[in-house]
């Protein structure tokens, strides 16, 4: 029984580890802290674009450097993987479908087929709309993932985007306000895990 309990609390030590150390959190907000910024500034070649291409490799080295030499004998339980796997794909689907709806709407301009009614107010509202998705979509990938802090991303979301239309500000502040405190949350917790796990695993 204590064997199985040890085997357990193994198991969810790894799962911190793996979701918690904050390395995807640190670089997922500066991506988005950097295309926001490249918005506010009116680059043409946002850093963000260049960021995106890299930033993969960079979270797979620094976890195998950070993470992983810390935590390599632990084992992590394939519930816990399906989870992220599930939110990882609802993510990825819902991004496709972002992108023919925003194709569809292009669509509808051009054509004339929709009305300017709706444009005009897709546009009066175009910040809360994303902000208010963009928290039901971090929300859901929390649930599914069972990484609780994503609710709280969700919820910071919602009002950095609701406050940007209420203040008249740019999307691309709110973007920038996000993608700031995601990362510096990310650096905290990175900061915390590497205390909490000193020494590396030769």
């Amino acid at each position: 029984m204590a064997q199985n309990v040890g085997s357990i609390e193994r198991e969810q030590e790894a799962f911190t580890s793996h979701h918690m150390d904050g390395l995807l959190d640190l670089l997922v907000g500066l991506a988005v802290a950097l295309g926001g910024l490249s918005m506010l500034l009116g680059l043409d070649v946002p850093f963000a674009a260049v960021w995106v291409v890299v930033w993969l490799p960079v979270w797979m080295s620094a976890k195998k450097a950070i993470t992983a030499r810390r935590m390599a004998d632990v084992g992590v339980s394939e519930e816990q993987y399906a989870g992220m796997m599930r939110a990882g794909v609802f993510v990825v689907a819902v991004l496709v479908l972002a992108v023919l709806a925003g194709m569809v709407l292009l669509w509808g301009q051009s054509t004339g087929n929709m009305p300017a009614w709706f444009f005009e107010g897709l546009r009066l509202y175009l910040i809360v709309v994303l902000g208010l998705f963009g928290a039901l979509v971090i929300a859901v990938a929390g649930w599914l993932s069972g990484l609780d802090r994503l609710y709280a991303y969700a919820a910071m979301t919602a009002i950095a985007f609701v406050g940007g239309y209420l203040l008249n500000a740019p999307i691309a502040l709110a973007v920038t306000v996000v993608g700031a405190i995601i990362a510096f949350w990310g650096g905290l917790m990175l900061a915390r895990f590497v205390r909490k796990y000193p020494k590396a695993i030769a």
